[in-house]
This record gives structure tokens, sequence and C-alpha cells, in this order.
């Protein structure tokens, strides 16, 4: 931040320039010696590697927060990401920090911050959202030279318990669903199929055209999301292409007769052509097909672990299964599912006994035949 110190030619008195925390240039005069300005540059390189700058008390966490949203996340990230963004810096982290200035937040009071946010039932992956936003906050303002420093650099993420409570239908499920389903929500009947048998997101099947399907090969491409309103990439951002079973396209191709005339060429539009809401097919369709099926309520979400399941209980290989779910890593895929499989994992285990048992029942044959 310290360009320089010089001897200003009229007035013979040294002076050094330095850039404020909100960018400024700015310049300290009137040293009788350069020893004198030189005591002084070190003094402010100080005072600003602390965060301590009189003119920038009025930058809080609220207005470097806006600045991120408006100038970073408005155009890097997803707009539901903005959304969700703009939710923390309101609803969560400006209600607890409120007008503090951004370079006196202490590390001691990000976890204090934790803690509180702990106390009130965060759970450990919710408040390390919290916390890997806020850093972000800080990284914006420090490569725009308006803070000196990230608080959260050394400040440990808390340990995240993954949730082994995955709820997927089983196989008697599915059918008295989808039988349902069909005789009483006969529209809704197609989607919850493709749902089931595709894993895609909630937000891709409201997004899904008609030419995103590849009647020959049997193929789906994923390429587009449809959440709070807004049309956009799939969640990875990454385009994925899946595999259509016989009687899904059976479905579909029925389905393609009585679809409502979408613009957009939807394959699931609402009544009058256009992008479905989520909360209305949940409140409408969904839950109520549940109830009338005797299933405890379960998340649309859950539906995509289901086609997980019935592809892994009926032999699926696990990569197989990552591609069509679009994972990045197949560990992700594992950490995810490998427990939905106690049978398997219950053959594996006596695995190795068999070989035991081989090699005890070669012995026998060797004494009793004398070889």
């Amino acid at each position: 931040m310290i360009d320089s110190i010089r001897k200003d030619p009229k007035t013979g008195k040294w002076e050094f320039d330095y850039k404020d925390l909100k960018g400024k240039r700015k310049t300290k005069k009137g040293f009788k010696t350069k020893a004198e300005a030189e005591r002084a540059q070190a003094k402010r390189f100080e005072e600003l590697n602390k965060g301590i700058n009189p003119i920038n008390k009025k930058t809080t966490i609220k207005e470097a927060g806006d600045l991120y949203l408006r100038l970073h996340a408005s155009t890097n990230c997803k707009p539901s990401t903005y959304q969700t963004y703009q939710g923390y810096l309101n609803n969560v982290i400006v209600p607890f920090f409120g007008d503090i200035n951004i370079n006196e937040i202490s590390p001691i009071l990000i976890k204090e911050f934790m803690k509180y946010m702990q106390d009130k039932d965060r759970v450990n992956a919710t408040v390390n959202k919290y916390i890997k936003f806020i850093s972000a906050i800080y990284n914006f303002m420090i490569d725009s030279d308006i803070a000196v420093r990230n608080p959260l650099a050394r400040v440990k993420s808390l340990k995240e318990v993954k949730n082994k409570k995955i709820r997927a239908l089983c196989t008697e499920e599915v059918q008295v669903l989808l039988s349902k389903t069909k005789k009483i929500y006969p529209d809704f009947y197609p989607l919850l199929f493709t749902a089931i048998f595709t894993g895609m997101r909630q937000g891709e099947l409201m997004a899904l055209t008609w030419d995103s399907i590849n009647w020959i090969t049997k193929k789906i491409t994923v390429d587009k999301n449809y959440t709070h309103g807004r049309l956009g990439t799939p969640k990875t951002g990454k385009i994925r292409v899946i595999d259509m079973s016989d009687e899904l396209a059976k479905v579909l191709r029925e389905w393609r007769i009585a679809c409502p005339v979408s613009e957009n060429k939807l394959v699931f539009p609402n009544n009058e052509g256009n992008y479905q809401s989520a909360e209305n097919m949940m409140k409408r369709r969904f839950i109520p097909a549940l109830n009338r099926a005797g299933i405890e309520q379960i998340r649309f979400h859950d539906l995509r672990h289901t086609y997980a399941s019935l592809l892994l209980v009926n032999g699926a290989p696990m990569k197989y299964v990552q591609h069509q779910l679009g994972h990045s890593s197949i560990t992700m895929t594992m950490d995810l599912y490998t427990h939905l499989l106690p049978e398997v994992n219950d053959k594996c285990v006596n695995l190795l006994n068999n070989i035991v048992n081989q090699s005890i029942e070669q012995q026998e044959e060797i004494r009793r035949f004398g070889t």
C-alpha cells in the first residue's frame, strides 16, 4: 500500500503516499527529516495492516456485503445462489454484526458468531455456509484494496455430520405411488414417473423441453434448470446426458399428445403452457399423491435418492449411478448411497469366509485321497 517517500522541492519537507482501506490515494506531508517520515510511514503501514483507518470507520459488513453481491455475485453466481447470499447477509449476518466496521471484526468475534448460530439450532453445515460467504466478502474486499486482512483465514470450519437418514422409497412404495397417481392425478403422473426413473432434480424437470429428448438413442440432455422464477444452468453448471428406459419413453410419448401447448416446448408446463411453480406442484400434486398412496411425507429431492437406490439394488455399478446423477466424483455418490445397501454389505463381509472354507475343503480332499 505504501508507495514512496520523497522530499517536496518547494517546502523542503518530507512526505509519503499510501492508499487507505477504500483504495484512495493519500499523501502525508510536513516531516522535517526523512527518518521522521519513515517512522510515520511504518506506523501507518502497521495501522493499515491491523485494519485501523479513521477515514474508513463507516464501512460496515452490510456495505461490504452489498458491494460483493453487486459487483461479484450478480455476474459470477447463479440467480438462486445470489438470492441465497442475499438472505444470508440480510437475515443472518447483518443482524448479528450490526454496523461494526469490517476491519474491527476479529477472529474471536467470528467464533462468537458461530457459537451463537449453533445455539440457535443451526446445523454445522449451515454455519459453515455462512462462514464461507463472509470469507468470500473479505477476500473480495482485500482484492479491492478496501480490507487488509481476513479474520476468517485461520478459523476452522465446524465438523459436519453427514446425513445418513436419506429417505428413499422402496420398490413396493414406488409401485403404489405410481399406481395411485396415474388414477387420481394423470396430469402429474408423467412428471412423477420421469423423476423416479431419471433422478433429475426438480428444477431440471421444470425446465425440460421436448427438443432435449432424443427418441432414437433414448437419451435426455439435461442442460437447463428453472428455480426461483429464473431459467439457468443445472446445479453443477455442467450439461449431462442420461439414459431413458423403454417404459419411460412410452410414458413420455403418450404424455406428449396430452401435454398442454407450450411456446417454450416445455415437457411439464402448467395448464397455460408456462413454467410450473414448484410450490404449487408440491402443494397440489406431490403431497396429495403421497397421502393417497399412504406414504409418509418426503421431499421431492428424495425421488432422486429413490432412483439411485433402485439402480444399486438392481445391480447397477456405482460409476453408472454417478454418471446418471451428474455427481462430480464417485466419492460423493458412494458417501451418499453405500449405506442404502445393507444386504450388499453383508455379502461383502462374508466374501473372505468363502475363501477360507474353500481352502479347508481342498485340504480335506487331499487327505481323503492321499495325494
